[in-house]
């Protein structure tokens, strides 16, 4: 698949959320105990585990939207109608903060991962994988990440690049795509020879390797933060809320990888 075709994709999610905003918005709180939390796309699985257990503990619905960070957050300024949000860089976090649309206090930093770089896994790669020689070993090939507008590890892939003198050297070989599934899929399908993704992806694909870890200084922590939407705090809105950041809901989380916090 194409990065157009994740992009057609990613149009038709957003097209579902404009039903939903105009006309649907009733279907999703067919009941006012529903949780919906509007999460980044690295979180998808954790997330849906986090749900599942949720329910099957209290009987109150989890109802997932995952998309890039900004993505979402500019939706929820549109009015989408989410009851918790949970980002993957604090910069989104603080842009529906100053939008005063989250409650005030319930912003926590739930967990933090790495950023990486994969290749697919019939490529040879130089052993050890040394940074500085990305642009010779690219050569016209592509480099996928996330769009650094609206993704965060599209954001901190940038900021690791510039921090190790690579990015005015790349950036005609990037391929930028709105969320980092998309950027996991198109290595994973072969069809680039390198993306940058969080560790916790490479467990989803089949056909990558690991090519290099990005040094932490070389970017901006990477933090996942969690805040209840100003109005929507409910009973089961705060149920979940409390649920994620217990041992239980962290221990989930660290089964899918993340670095979960304890607050």
């Amino acid at each position: 698949m194409m990065a157009v075709e994740y992009y057609q994709m990613f149009l038709k999610r957003l097209l579902m959320l404009t039903m939903l905003f105009t006309g649907m918005a009733a279907t999703v709180h067919a009941s006012e105990e529903d949780v919906v939390v509007f999460a980044a796309a690295s979180m998808s699985e954790a997330i849906s585990a986090l749900g599942t257990e949720f329910e099957k503990r209290t009987g109150f619905p989890v109802i997932a939207s995952f998309a890039g960070s900004g993505t979402l957050a500019r939706q929820i300024t549109e009015g989408a109608p989410a009851d918790i949000y949970i980002s993957a860089n604090l910069s989104w976090m603080d842009y529906l903060d100053q939008s005063a649309l989250l409650e005030p206090g319930s912003e926590v930093v739930i967990a933090s991962n790495k950023l990486v770089l994969v290749a697919p896994s019939e490529t040879k790669l130089p052993d050890p994988f040394q940074f500085e020689k990305l642009p010779v070993i690219l050569g016209t090939g592509r480099l996928a990440i996330g769009n650094p507008a609206h993704v965060p590890a599209g954001t901190y892939a940038k900021a690791a690049l510039e921090s190790l003198g690579l990015w005015e050297k790349i950036e005609g070989n990037l391929v930028m795509l709105p969320n980092v599934r998309a950027v996991l899929a198109l290595v994973d399908r072969g069809e680039v020879p390198f993306a940058i993704i969080y560790e916790t992806d490479m467990r989803l694909a089949k056909n990558i390797q690991l090519a290099a870890v990005f040094p932490r200084d070389s970017h901006p922590p990477i933090s996942y933060a969690m805040a209840k939407i100003k109005g929507n705090d409910g009973h089961s809105t705060g149920l979940f809320y409390k649920f994620v950041r217990s041992e239980e809901g962290r221990e989930i989380l660290r089964r899918h990888g993340f670095l979960a916090f304890e607050n």
